[in-house]
């Protein structure tokens, strides 16, 4: 009966969690991982969560690679790969608290500047580019928030709806490809963890499945809103989480 239960509440997480992605193209794990962490074991849910990562990344791309910009992917996936090393180390001589503590104050601060119409564009985002997948490369390295970064910066440069999911879809796929290896290398794809992410797979489609169709319905003014809303809810559950 008990583990009836967990499994509804794992299908409802990760529906939920599904139907944020396929709206915003982000947000995924920021909703399903502090769940499926209380439910099963963490060795378990963070291969679990990014296979299913993965899954809804591909789902989202399928619509929307027209809208890649291979240019600037390249430059976000390299600085990123280049940081995440140092992030680890931060990691080894800082104590992850205070760390996402600051993180998660900051996101909450650029948020809401931008959610006041406080916006700073830079016109050569390529260069621009250089310095944010150094940080969300670092901050994946060292607290696994490789997403808000990136988000922060394209709201910040007003992006469109499509190029804005299109461009964070392409970048999250390939850290998941990337994590995935690792994960496959250091034996952490376990028979629980396929078993687990079969039994999820169909949840998820359906939540991603109504949140593309959800997107449809947003222009690019309504669709910026309410990723800075979720980007904002996820600095404060950093915060709520490390106190």
């Amino acid at each position: 009966m008990e583990s009836t239960a967990y499994l509804i509440l794992c299908i409802v997480v990760v529906v939920a969690a599904g139907f944020i992605q396929g709206l915003t193209s982000f947000g995924f794990a920021l909703i399903a991982m502090p769940f499926l962490a209380k439910i099963m074991p963490l060795q378990e849910a963070v291969p679990i969560v990014v296979v299913l990562s993965l899954c809804t990344n591909l789902m989202v791309i399928a619509g929307s690679w027209r809208h890649v910009d291979l240019k600037k992917i390249r430059i976000l996936i390299l600085f990123s790969l280049l940081a995440a090393p140092v992030g680890a180390y931060l990691l080894l001589l800082l104590d992850e608290r205070p760390l996402k503590l600051f993180t998660g104050v900051f996101i909450i601060l650029i948020a809401i500047l931008q959610l006041l119409g406080k916006t700073f564009p830079v016109k050569n985002e390529k260069v621009a580019f250089v310095p944010v997948g150094m940080l969300s490369g670092a901050l994946n390295g060292s607290i696994s928030m490789s997403g808000p970064p990136v988000a922060l910066f394209l709201s910040n440069q007003r992006t469109g709806k499509d190029v804005f999911r299109a461009n964070i879809t392409a970048y999250a796929l390939l850290l998941n490809i990337i994590t995935i290896g690792t994960y496959l290398y250091g034996g952490m794809l376990t028979r629980p963890v396929f078993s687990g992410s079969l039994w999820l797979i169909p949840s998820m489609f359906v939540g991603v499945i109504l949140g593309m169709k959800a997107i449809r319905k947003l222009n690019d003014q309504w669709f910026r809103r309410l990723a800075l809303w979720i980007i904002l809810l996820s600095g404060i559950w950093t915060v709520f989480s490390t106190l």
